[in-house]
């Protein structure tokens, strides 16, 4: 079995030897603080955790792990775990240096076959930008063909008494395809979940919430499983933009107190009430825009009531402007689209898919189907308009109709029949030469395979003009 080397024994490091050792690897624990090596090595522990704690002290330890401070310790290590700290420094600003030194410590042991993984949470780039030159310049390889460069970003619930390094899923990226599944390949075999794909995860594994016998509970992704995400700057940007989702939630709700203050409300007691909806907790996905007489209007009346009171809620103020802009973004996305095949807005038909405001329903109420319309008008595009749910602003009798002399398709709703009939057409036979997903619901893949530009919400183009 490789031997593993942990850098950092911290909160994430620690934990992480502790369970690589305790899964039969044996594993060096490389910290630079002496007085937490000296705990280590005397069998003691320097965090609370009682886990932990039976790991690596307990009956059933494994003796696995050494803890040094000597990093010629880990030169017949074949797997390097990096979990440093990444702080920030008095501007905010990201500071690298504890980063930098355990990948300059590594990088003169790195061996033919070597896997590297940063587990420290940096921000997208940073592995291939920082990361990458630091190893291949030092041990004179590289990335990809001598050794593997990979990130997983840690995840830890300090107090949960549930979710632990053991058992809490985890995503991996690498600089390359078979970096991926090295990467995975070692973390099911500590984790003991199965391998995922990022795409399962969206066609049939994203959390969503189902009914039992007893209520509703969350069917969510399997305990200890690895997801392989299909570039490493995808797996740094999880870390950090699941953690930036909660700030502005916190935020939010932060912003809804000060809401209950001047109206004389109990929000403790609002969250509670608002816990019991069973559904619409997420997870939420961009697109062309917010619609249905709720979200697109309740946050208004919110939003109304503070200003009487005399409180202007920013964050509400903000999602608003950023939700009301989606549908002039999507038609920008259009326009560059088509610039970029040689065509111009003005004059291109264009087949817009869906009316109502959410997939499978006949209400068209605050629709981003109406702005959409209105700019490409405005910008003299001739519309091809059809939704099997909504009848009213239908242009032509049906989908094969809207595409058949489209140019461009650009989606709003996304029906499932819609949907399912747009996966199985033969692109390739029809005049479309883009597609503007605005609700990131095909196959890109395969729209692009049949030489169709496809762009969609917040995601990466696929096909190239002429494919």
């Amino acid at each position: 079995m490789k031997k593993v080397s942990v850098i950092g024994l911290g909160y994430v490091g620690l934990p992480l030897a502790a369970l690589c050792a305790q899964k039969g690897y044996e594993t060096i624990g490389l910290e630079s603080n002496p007085r937490i090596v000296e705990i280590l090595a005397g069998g003691g522990c320097h965090i609370k955790d009682e886990v932990v704690e039976e790991m690596l002290t307990g009956a059933n330890a494994s003796g696995n792990f050494h803890a040094t401070g000597n990093a010629a310790d880990i030169a017949a290590c074949q797997i390097h775990l990096v979990c440093v700290p990444t702080p920030v420094d008095d501007n905010h600003d990201p500071d690298l240096t504890p980063l930098i030194g355990a990948l300059n410590t590594i990088a003169p042991h790195l061996k033919q076959g070597d896997l590297v993984v940063v587990e420290s949470t940096v921000f997208p780039g940073t592995c291939e930008q920082i990361a990458l030159p630091i190893l291949e310049q030092e041990a004179g390889m590289r990335a990809g063909i001598d050794f593997e460069l990979a990130h997983c970003p840690e995840r830890v619930n300090p107090g949960d008494t549930f979710w632990s390094t053991s058992n809490i899923p985890r995503v991996v990226g690498a600089t390359s395809d078979q970096g991926v599944d090295a990467a995975a390949e070692f973390y099911a075999s500590i984790l003991g979940g199965e391998v995922l794909d990022v795409r399962d995860i969206r066609s049939s594994l994203r959390p969503k919430f189902v009914a039992t016998a007893d209520g509703y509970t969350t069917a969510s992704i399997p305990m200890g499983s690895v997801t392989k995400m299909r570039s490493i700057r995808d797996a740094e940007a999880v870390k950090a933009m699941e953690n930036t989702v909660r700030d502005v939630n916190i935020a939010f709700v932060n912003e809804l107190a000060k809401i209950s203050d001047v109206l004389d409300l109990d929000v403790v007691d609002i969250i509670d009430g608002m816990s019991t909806k069973p559904f619409g907790k997420g997870p939420f996905f961009p697109g062309v825009g917010v619609g249905g007489h709720c979200i697109a209007v309740d946050p208004e009346w919110l939003k109304a009531a503070s200003k009487k009171a005399g409180y202007m809620p920013e964050i509400i103020q903000l999602s608003r402007l950023t939700n009301n802009g989606m549908p002039g973004y999507t038609v920008s996305l259009l326009q560059d689209a088509l610039n970029d095949c040689g065509y111009p807005l003005k004059g291109t038909k264009v087949a817009v898919i869906g009316v109502a405001y959410k997939k499978n329903v006949d209400d068209p109420r605050e629709s981003p189907f109406y702005d959409v319309r209105k700019l490409l008008e405005n910008k003299g595009v001739e519309l091809n308009v059809f939704d099997s749910w909504v009848d009213s602003e239908n242009t032509v009798a049906s989908l094969d109709e809207a595409i058949s002399d489209a140019k461009a398709i650009l989606i709003v709703t996304d029906h499932d029949d819609a949907i399912q009939h747009l996966n199985h057409a033969d692109l390739g036979g029809l005049p479309v030469e883009v597609i503007i997903d605005g609700r990131n619901c095909l196959d890109g893949d395969k729209v692009a395979a049949q030489g169709v530009l496809y762009r969609s919400i917040g995601r990466r183009a696929r096909g190239t003009v002429g494919t």
